[in-house]
């Protein structure tokens, strides 16, 4: 495994050795099974269940389009901050979320075309969970993005499993190859002591 820690020149180039792997895959077994837990078992779930959730009316309160710049400023990406409000059993209730699975996109058109779907003033269907109604969305069901969370989640767990392995192998075998320490011969003593 290797990481580039630098211009990517050769002499740039550092590789993990086994013992440093031993350390580092388990981090990314736990992060794996986090995001599966609290992201993306959730989200999968609730997309998948929302086909069946009732409907209330709503209204959009909020529709703009965020840019948002990475850590170097050169990447941008393009989301939707939707905002909409709606009632359920007499309680008034603010939800944000358009589908399960929203994500943000370097072409401007995915939070454009949402942007233009759900104006300011639009009267829409929110869909809600029967059995926490905060839990909300504008389009019920599932598609791609409502498993990237999954799927992100038991990749990071499985390379995190496999290089674990496979550092634990490389460094018992060269842990068996090393040779073995030989203890350096004691010094001679003398029976003249200086006076």
């Amino acid at each position: 495994m290797r990481f580039n820690i630098g211009p990517s020149s050769p002499s740039n180039v550092k590789q993990m050795t086994p013992r440093q792997a031993l350390f580092i895959m388990p981090i990314f077994t736990v992060v794996g099974i986090a995001l599966t837990i609290f992201w993306g078992i959730p989200t999968a779930r609730n997309a998948t269940e929302s086909k069946n959730w009732p409907s209330v009316d709503g209204r959009i309160t909020t529709s703009d389009m965020s840019k948002n710049y990475g850590s170097d400023d050169d990447s941008i990406t393009y989301s939707a901050k939707v905002v909409y409000n709606y009632t359920v059993n007499g309680l008034l209730y603010t939800g944000s979320r358009v589908a399960f699975g929203d994500y943000s996109s370097s072409d401007s058109s995915h939070a454009g075309g949402i942007v233009s779907r759900y104006p300011v003033g639009k009267s829409v269907k929110v869909y809600h969970d029967p059995d926490d109604p905060k839990t909300s969305a504008l389009e019920s069901g599932a598609g791609w993005s409502s498993f990237v969370g999954l799927i992100v989640g038991i990749v990071f767990a499985i390379i995190g499993v496999v290089g674990f392995l496979f550092a634990r192998r490389k460094f018992s075998s060269e842990t068996t190859a090393a040779p073995p320490t030989t203890a350096a011969p004691p010094h001679p003593q003398s029976d003249i002591f200086p006076q």
